[in-house]
C-alpha cells in the first residue's frame, strides 16, 4: 500500500477513535464489518431484553446528535456521489453508503478537513449550506408561462428570425441545381460533340430522352448556350459545318416546337448585333448570319429575318457588309427569289439608291461590284453554277433536308416567321410567337377598336347573325366543295385547305401539308380562279394565294391553260347566250382579269397570254376582260415602280409581246383605240396613268 494512503488511513482509524472517545464508546467493544461501527443503526436499532440500551453489551443509549451526525454523514456522501462522472444512479449511491465511507473519495475529502476537531463545527454547517445551494441548483428554473396572442403567427423558439418573402422566381438557385445544369451541360455537350450527318438522329434520340427527363427550359437553355458557342466562333466555320449545325437546329425545332425555336433565334439575333456593334476583323457576324441562312434554307425561320438583315446591310457599302451580303445571297439566294421575289425586286431598288448615295458605280469597290453583279443575276433568275464547293454544300443540304423527313415525331413543321422588328420590341410589344406570352401593339389596337366601333355603330343586327351563326353547327366543308363544282378529291382538298387558311401564307402551308404531287399541284389554279370569280368584289386574298403557287415553268403553264379555258368559256357564252350552268357574269370575269393583271405586273406571267384573243373582232364578255386586265396592269405598275421608272417598266413588260409577232398588231390597235376610252378606271387619276402608259406601251410594240 502506498505511503500517502496508509497515512491517510492512520489519520482515519486516529479520528474514529476520538470519536468513540467522545462517544463513551469502548475499545473492548467487538468491531463489525464498517468502518465508523455504525452498521448496528442500519440493522433494526434495540433488542427486546432491553429497551434502554444495548442487547448484547453494557453501552449506554445513543444520544439524539448522534442521529444528527449520521444524517449529515449520509447527506455528505450523497452530495460526493454526485460529485462521481458518471454513476449509476442515485438510488445506487444511496444502497452503497458503506462503500462510499470505505472508499479513498472519503479519505481525501478527510484530508481537506484535518483541522476539524468537532463534528458539529461551523464546517459542517457549512456543507449544508453548500448542498442546499447545489440542490437548488439542480431543480428546474420556473419560467412564467407568457400568453400566446392569437392573432400573430407563433414564433418559433430558438430559430431564425423570419426575413423578407422573396418570390420563387427571384430566389437563387440552389447549389444542387447548379450542379445539375452542370450535369447536363456536359451531356448535352458530349451528344453534340459526336454530331455527324449520319447519327444525327440517334443523337436526337438521346436529346429527347434528356428533355423527358430533365425541365424543358434547362435543357432548352442549356442547347440554346451550345449552339451559341459553337456558331459564335472567332474563326469562319466551313459550310458544311453550318449546315450541319442548322439542321440539328432544324430537327430539334421540329422535335419541341417554337419553345426551343424563338429563343434560339432570338439568342443569335442579340449576338450578332453584339459583334456586329464592334466592327471587329473576327468571323462571329460571319457565321451568325451563315447559321441563320441554312437555317431558313432547312425551313426553321422564315425569309423575313434575312430580308431584314439584307436591307440593313445596304446601308452601308463597307467590305465587311459586303462579305455579309455575299455570303447571304450564295446560301438562300434562290430560296428568297422563290419565297419573296416582290421582296428582292424591292430590295434590287434599295441597292440602287445605295449605289447612287455612294456616288455611282464607279465609285465601289471591284468587291461590291460583284455582290451588285450577283444581287442583279439573282432577280433575272441568271446564277452562275458555282465551284466544287458550292456543289458539295448544295449535296449537303438536299441530304440533310432528306434526313429531317425522316424524323417521325414532329411538333411543327412551318417556319417561324418572325422580323428582326418583332425581335427588337419584343420587351415593348410581348412575344407573340410563344403560346400564352403577351403582346402588344397600340397602332393596330387602336386601328381594330376604331373598326369594331364603326362597324358596330354602323350595323348592330349584322353583329348578333355572326354571333348566331358561329353559336350553330360546324358546316361539312366537304359537303361545300362538292356542291362548288370540285368533283376530285385533289380539288376538294385543295378547296379546304384555302377556305380554312387565315391569311395567304397559311393557305399556301396548308397546301404544302397535303404532300400534293407535281402533277396534282397544277389542280391549284383552277381552285383559286374559281374562288377569285365567285367574290362579289375582287379579292386581293386569292391573288396572293397565287402568287405562291406560280413559281416555275409547270405552275406558269398551269395558269396560262386555266385562262385559256376562260376564254373558251367566254366564247361559249357568246355563242350560247341561254345556256346555263357555265355562265360567266361580268363580275367574274371582272376578278379573273384582275387578278392575272396583279399576275403579270409582277413579272411571275408575261403580256402573252393573251395571244389568243382577237383583238380586232372581241366579244362583249371579251372586251371586258382584255380592256380590265390592260389598265389595271397599267396601275399596279405605276403603283409598283413609281413615276421615274413607270416607263422602263411598261417598255420591257409590253416588249415581251414581240415573242408572238401575230398579236402584236392586234394589241397595239387595241391598246390605242380601246384602252383610252375604258370605264374601268376608277378616277381621273388613274386615267391620266393608263393614257400616259398607253403611250409607253405603243411605243414599245412598234
Amino acid at each position: 500500500v502506498p505511503k500517502r494512503i496508509k497515512a491517510k488511513l492512520e489519520e482515519d482509524d486516529a479520528e474514529i477513535r476520538a470519536l468513540e472517545k467522545k462517544l463513551g464508546m469502548r475499545g473492548k467493544k467487538s468491531k463489525k464489518v464498517g468502518d465508523d461501527e455504525l452498521d448496528w443503526l442500519i440493522g433494526g436499532g434495540l433488542s427486546s431484553e432491553d429497551e434502554d440500551g444495548f442487547a448484547a453489551s453494557g453501552t449506554k443509549r445513543a444520544a439524539p446528535e448522534d442521529d444528527d451526525w449520521l444524517k449529515k454523514k449520509r447527506r455528505k456522501a450523497e452530495k460526493k456521489v454526485a460529485k462521481v462522472p458518471e454513476p449509476e444512479s442515485e438510488e445506487e449511491g444511496k444502497d452503497d453508503f458503506a462503500d462510499f465511507i470505505s472508499s479513498e473519495e472519503e479519505g481525501l475529502d478527510e484530508e481537506e478537513e484535518e483541522d476539524i476537531e468537532n463534528p458539529f463545527s461551523e464546517d459542517e454547517l457549512s456543507d449544508d449550506d453548500l448542498e442546499s445551494d447545489d440542490g437548488d441548483a439542480g431543480k428546474p428554473v420556473s419560467v412564467p408561462k407568457q400568453r400566446e396572442n392569437p392573432y400573430v403567427a407563433p414564433a418559433i423558439k430558438g430559430g431564425a428570425p423570419a426575413g423578407k418573402y422573396v418570390p420563387p422566381s427571384l430566389r437563387k438557385a440552389a447549389s444542387g441545381d447548379e450542379e445539375m445544369l452542370k450535369q447536363l451541360q456536359r451531356q448535352l455537350n458530349g451528344q453534340m460533340n459526336k454530331l455527324s450527318e449520319s447519327n444525327m438522329l440517334s443523337i436526337l434520340s438521346a436529346v429527347q430522352e434528356v428533355y423527358a427527363k430533365n425541365a424543358r427550359g434547362n435543357v432548352t437553355s442549356v442547347l440554346i448556350e451550345l449552339f451559341k458557342n459553337r456558331v459564335c466562333d472567332r474563326s469562319a466555320l466551313t459550310d458544311n459545318e453550318m449546315i450541319l449545325l442548322a439542321g440539328f437546329a432544324a430537327a430539334v425545332y421540329r422535335m419541341t416546337g417554337p419553345d426551343f425555336g424563338a429563343p434560339l433565334l432570338e439568342s443569335m439575333v442579340e449576338a450578332f448585333d453584339h459583334y456586329h456593334a464592334q466592327a471587329s476583323d473576327e468571323k462571329q457576324t460571319i457565321n451568325i448570319l451563315a447559321f441563320l441562312s441554312n437555317s431558313y434554307t432547312l425551313q426553321t425561320i422564315g425569309c423575313e429575318v434575312i430580308f431584314d438583315y439584307i436591307r440593313m446591310l445596304l446601308d452601308n457599302f463597307s467590305e465587311a457588309n459586303t462579305e455579309l451580303l455575299l455570303r447571304v445571297i450564295r446560301i438562300s439566294g434562290q430560296q428568297l427569289r422563290q419565297d419573296d421575289p416582290s421582296s428582292l425586286k424591292d430590295i434590287v431598288l434599295l441597292l440602287q439608291r445605295a449605289i447612287t448615295a455612294a456616288g455611282g458605280a464607279e465609285k465601289v469597290s471591284v468587291r461590291t461590284k460583284f455582290m451588285i453583279e450577283t444581287i442583279h443575276n439573282l432577280k433575272n433568275n441568271r446564277t452562275k453554277a458555282g465551284g466544287a464547293g458550292s456543289v458539295s454544300s448544295i449535296e449537303h443540304t438536299t441530304r440533310m433536308k432528306r434526313t429531317l423527313g425522316q424524323i417521325k415525331s414532329t411538333k411543327t413543321t412551318e417556319p417561324l416567321r418572325i422580323s428582326l422588328a418583332d425581335i427588337r420590341d419584343s420587351e415593348k410589344k410581348g412575344k407573340w410567337w410563344l403560346v400564352g406570352a403577351s403582346w402588344r401593339d397600340p397602332a393596330k389596337m387602336a386601328s381594330s377598336t376604331s373598326e369594331h366601333a364603326t362597324a358596330a355603330a354602323a350595323s348592330p343586327i349584322t353583329t348578333d347573325d355572326a354571333a348566331v351563326d358561329l353559336e350553330s353547327d360546324e358546316v361539312d366543308l366537304d359537303a361545300v366543295a362538292r356542291a362548288q363544282g370540285m368533283n376530285t378529291v385533289v380539288r376538294r382538298a385543295i378547296f379546304v385547305s384555302i377556305l380554312g387558311a387565315v391569311d395567304p401564307t397559311h393557305a399556301r402551308l396548308r397546301i404544302q401539308k397535303l404532300n400534293l404531287t407535281n402533277k396534282q399541284r397544277l389542280e391549284v389554279p383552277r381552285v383559286v380562279l374559281h374562288f377569285a370569280s365567285t367574290e362579289p368584289v375582287y379579292n386581293h386574298f386569292y391573288t396572293l394565294v397565287a402568287l405562291h403557287f406560280s413559281y416555275g415553268h409547270k405552275m406558269a403553264k398551269a395558269w396560262q391553260f386555266a385562262l385559256y379555258d376562260v376564254y373558251r368559256r367566254i366564247d361559249a357564252d357568246a355563242e350560247n347566250q341561254d345556256s346555263e350552268g357555265a355562265t360567266l357574269e361580268i363580275r367574274n370575269i371582272y376578278n379573273i382579269a384582275k387578278l392575272y393583271a396583279f399576275m403579270v405586273a409582277e413579272g411571275h406571267l408575261r403580256i402573252t397570254i393573251l395571244k389568243p384573243l382577237p383583238f380586232m373582232t372581241l366579244s362583249m364578255k371579251a372586251q371586258v376582260f382584255a380592256e380590265v386586265m390592260l389598265t389595271s396592269l397599267l396601275v399596279y405598275l405605276r403603283k409598283k415602280h413609281g413615276k421615274e421608272a413607270f416607263g422602263k417598266q411598261i417598255e420591257e413588260c409590253f416588249g415581251r409581246a414581240h415573242a408572238v409577232p401575230d398579236m402584236v398588231k392586234g394589241l397595239d390597235w387595241f391598246l390605242e383605240t380601246v384602252v383610252p376610252q375604258s370605264e374601268a378606271p376608277a378616277n381621273n387619276k388613274e386615267k391620266k396613268v393608263i393614257r400616259a402608259g398607253v403611250e409607253y406601251a405603243v411605243e414599245a410594240l412598234r
